[in-house]
């Protein structure tokens, strides 16, 4: 046996393993370290971030509309109510309008008759041409009301269908902002699942690496242990060099034999020791490698559901949020609509205030004609009564007296009706203004917080393309890792295989010397020799592992100092 190849074949594996286990050391704690992160991870906390988001976003949109709905429905029953103050006016104002086409035409057969009096006539005449005109006054005055009156009922009709846009528009926004959180919601909740089911096997990944890291506390007893078995190859004499048959020659050859001896016995332990940490290593390793082919394979359908676009599955992500941004965009799009309905309605309210105060316009001026018909019918009852040429005139003025009497009252109804009607609904009108002012101010801050949102679902759709674009569930490089370990372990076990090459080939030596041995034994006709080399307690000393320091002193037949501490094991 070449000593001298042998160690320096030692000195190779000693720091091959010192090469390994250093490397070893780096690789394992930087797998365990998962503040790295992964896609995982940062996938989440983006879902979490979006829901928490779409969550608020939703609340302030159902308190507005639902507030809101509580005080337009009130306002509109009272304003409905006012209509039937209007059917009173209109019967009013249409007997006013008759009473004055009665009278128009009772003045005109008064006008005939006092004209074919001649002379003695032209007086009533003149009083009744007065009378005739303030009939027509009154006919047109009464004809404008009911104008004034049917464009203030269209006005208040159009009041209701800008209520109904309203509430449609409501329900709109109510119904595509449910659909649009729903959607994002079930999307959120889909993902998840899958998400949470990956980071649950991933974790599971983690123990045994733990768990192998603390089975392989082998490199200092290993190259403590070689330093034994090369402090064992380097005291080695050659009895080839020392006089044939001479004493000197049986001390080296039992000397050699005993050095093997320890040298298998050290070899021996390595062996023991690497092959039961591999045992447990190998083990939790194949968890690790097991558990890695299966995160892979459902990573890779993760990645077919919810992320690869060209395998046209309805939980793409991108598809999905393409879908649900289109749809935000009309939500948009009726909040512009809504701002309009709402501008309409402030303007038709508006519309109705300066409708009835242009029925009261009109109606103060039909109070001065009644004044001057009541002036007129005096005369004209003064006249008749001291004028005999007019005498058949009499029931034609007692009608004319009648119909005004009751314009007269028909106008003192009217004017009370009217004027509490502008009163009530000038107040309920300014409410109802004042309220849809707060209310666009409202609505105006949800639309700004819809854009918001909708801005951020836009930034939100970014950041999981950058990160469904570069998916990975374990932190960058960690497979690479595992399989630099493996590599690693694969070397570290050929050195136990090179181990066990050098442990058959001292056996073949050892051998080859106690055939010398005895040899040498016959020559010198005895049966035992006792070595003198002193050197061996001395190689004893060097030794820094109490177990082999024990198998020296049972080769050696001598006693060692027993409490000596073994050689510390690490793996670092």
């Amino acid at each position: 046996m070449d000593t001298s190849n042998t160690l320096f074949s030692l000195n190779l594996i000693s720091e091959s393993s010192e090469r390994y286990f250093m490397d070893l050391g780096n690789l394992f704690p930087s797998l365990l370290a998962k503040e790295t992160g992964s896609s995982i991870q940062t996938l989440k906390e983006t879902l979490l971030q979006l829901q928490e988001s779409n969550k608020n976003s939703s609340g302030a949109e159902l308190s507005l509309f639902v507030a809101g709905d509580d005080k337009y429905e009130p306002l509109f029953k009272q304003l409905n109510s006012k209509i039937e103050t209007l059917s009173k006016l209109d019967k009013l104002i249409a007997g006013v309008k008759e009473d004055s086409e009665q009278m128009e035409l009772i003045a005109l057969n008064a006008m005939v008759i006092s004209i074919k009096s001649g002379e003695k006539g032209q007086a009533f005449s003149r009083i009744t041409e007065n009378l005739q005109r303030l009939s027509k006054d009154m006919f047109l005055f009464s004809d404008k009301l009911l104008e004034e009156e049917k464009l203030l009922i269209t006005h208040i009709n159009d009041l209701k269908s800008i209520f109904t846009n309203i509430l449609e528009a409501r329900k709109d926004l109510t119904t595509k902002g449910s659909d649009g959180t729903s959607s994002i919601n079930e999307m959120i909740s889909t993902l998840m699942g899958p998400l949470e089911s990956l980071q649950h096997n991933i974790d599971i990944v983690y123990p045994p690496i733990q768990k192998a890291m603390e089975d392989l506390q082998l490199q200092d007893i290993i190259r403590q242990a070689l330093e034994h078995v090369k402090n064992c190859l380097i005291e080695m004499n050659d009895p080839s060099l020392l006089v044939s048959g001479s004493d000197e020659e049986l001390d080296a050859v039992c000397f050699n034999i005993t050095l093997f001896e320890l040298a298998i016995k050290v070899l021996d332990d390595i062996s023991s020791n690497v092959s039961d940490s591999f045992l447990t290593f190998d083990r939790n390793w194949c968890l690790v490698t097991d558990n890695l082919q299966s995160i892979q394979s459902e990573k890779d359908s993760f990645v077919t559901r919810f992320i690869d676009e060209e395998s046209g599955c309805s939980d793409n992500i991108n598809l999905r949020l393409n879908t649900i941004i289109k749809e935000y965009r009309k939500i948009l799009d009726v909040f512009g609509h809504y701002h309009m309905v709402q501008k309409d309605l402030v303007h038709t309210t508006q519309s109705i205030n300066e409708k009835a105060r242009t029925m009261h316009s009109v109606f103060s001026n039909l109070r001065p004609v009644m004044s001057r018909l009541h002036h007129v019918r005096i005369l004209q009852q003064i006249e008749v009564s001291k004028n005999e040429a007019i005498k058949s005139v009499t029931d034609s003025v007692t009608d004319m007296d009648n119909l005004i009497n009751s314009s007269n009252k028909s106008l003192d109804t009217m004017e009370g009706l009217l004027s509490t009607f502008i009163k009530e609904t000038t107040d309920l009108l300014s409410e109802f203004v004042s309220y849809l002012e707060e209310d666009n101010l409202k609505m105006q801050t949800l639309r700004k917080n819809k854009t918001a949102f909708f801005d951020e679902l836009q930034d939100t759709q970014k950041n999981l393309s950058r990160i469904i674009s570069h998916f990975e569930v374990f932190p960058q490089g960690f497979q690479k890792k595992c399989e630099k370990v493996s590599r690693d372990l694969s070397g570290i076990s050929e050195i136990s295989t090179n181990l066990r090459q050098f442990k058959a080939e001292m056996s073949a030596q050892i051998e080859e010397l106690k055939i010398q041995k005895q040899s040498l034994l016959e020559q010198k006709k005895i049966d035992e020799w006792t070595i003198k080399n002193s050197k061996f307690k001395d190689l004893i000393a060097k030794f820094t592992i109490t177990a082999h320091k024990e198998a020296a002193g049972e080769i050696g037949g001598f006693e060692i100092e027993h409490g000596a501490a073994s050689g510390e094991i690490t793996f670092f």
